[in-house]
Parts: C-alpha cells; sequence; structure tokens
C-alpha cells in the first residue's frame, strides 16, 4: 500500500525548479561577452565571498599593500573586493591608455534594474549610459552648475541653508528632554 503526500511533490518540484534556475545562471554567466586578448593576472589567495579584502584590512595602508604587489603580478592585475573583480592600474602608461585611447569602453556602468528604477530610466547625470545624452549633461553641469561664476553666486544661498540647518538643530538639541543625551532627528527633509 503505498501512501500519497502532496508535500512531496511540492518539494521535489521545488529542488527540481531551483536546479533548472540555477544552471540557467550559470549558462547565462559563462557565455556572456568574452574579453579579447589576454586578460590581466589575478592575485592569488582571495576567499570565495570575501575576495581579497584581507589585504586592506592590515596594518598596512591599502594604496601601500596594492603598491607591493605590483612587483609580483606587474603594473596590472585584478583582486576581488567582495565577489566582484576589480583592476587595479599602477603606472600613467596603462591609466592613459584605459581612460584616454579605450575611454569608452570603461565610460559605462552597469545598468542594473534597481538603478534605472531610481535613476528614471538612467536620466541621471551620475547613471546614465556612456553617449551624447551623457555627454550633454555632463558639458551642462560642468559650464551651468560647477563653473566658478555659478558657485560664486549661489555661496550665500549654501551658507545660509547650512546655518539654517545648524541653528534648527541647535534648537532641538536645547528643547530635548533633560537627563537625556540622545535626540531623534528626522533627516527626510
Amino acid at each position: 500500500m503505498e501512501l500519497y503526500l502532496p508535500c512531496q511533490n511540492t518539494a521535489i518540484a521545488g529542488i527540481l525548479a531551483i536546479l533548472v534556475f540555477s544552471y540557467f545562471i550559470i549558462k547565462r554567466s559563462s557565455s556572456g561577452a568574452k574579453a579579447k586578448g589576454p586578460k590581466p593576472p589575478k592575485v592569488e589567495g582571495g576567499w570565495p565571498l570575501r575576495g581579497h579584502l584581507d589585504l586592506f584590512g592590515g596594518s598596512q595602508l591599502p594604496h601601500i599593500a596594492l603598491a607591493s604587489l605590483v612587483g609580483k603580478y606587474g603594473p596590472i592585475f585584478t583582486v576581488n573586493i567582495g565577489i566582484h573583480s576589480a583592476l587595479v592600474i599602477s603606472t600613467w602608461e596603462a591609466a592613459k591608455d584605459c581612460f584616454i585611447t579605450n575611454d569608452i569602453a570603461v565610460s559605462s556602468r552597469p545598468a542594473t534594474l534597481g538603478i534605472k528604477h531610481l535613476s528614471y530610466n538612467f536620466a541621471m547625470f551620475g547613471f546614465s549610459p556612456y553617449g551624447p545624452y551623457w555627454s550633454e549633461i555632463r558639458k551642462l553641469t560642468s559650464l551651468e552648475l560647477l563653473s566658478n561664476r555659478r558657485l560664486e553666486l549661489l555661496r550665500n544661498v549654501r551658507a545660509s541653508e547650512v546655518e539654517m540647518s545648524l541653528k534648527e538643530l541647535y534648537t532641538l538639541w536645547s528643547n530635548r528632554k533633560e537627563g537625556s543625551g540622545e535626540l531623534l532627528v528626522d533627516m527626510k527633509q
């Protein structure tokens, strides 16, 4: 006599769905765009989730720790910061080659769904992909928003906003309950 349990089928279907989903994710990540040419050497000794974060947490400063790896791996190498891979460039020639000669290849940021929604379909300057729109927004920002003339014109506005914020914080601090060392401030304003 065979006993039928509906939870067995559900568990088997769930495990099968997870396996199929994992297969497609692995297949998609391995069949991505492959870079042409040789890849830079990768620093050995990284942990699976932490990567090479141990290099930056020791007694040495991070830039000195990375400079010590140049002798072993050369002027260009990769390290893992967490699960993400980062390219380390230590010579001005390599930096010039990346940011002047091949600037289009390194100018864009990855297009994620969260950034798409938060930046109004990549319309914000800091998150827009490289292209004609980005060039126009950059030009507008540097000429109209961050120029010396505009910064000088808006200097009094910035100073008054900071002064008003500090006065409001002081008023909240002075009106708090006596003996209370903490003050809750609503930063949404």
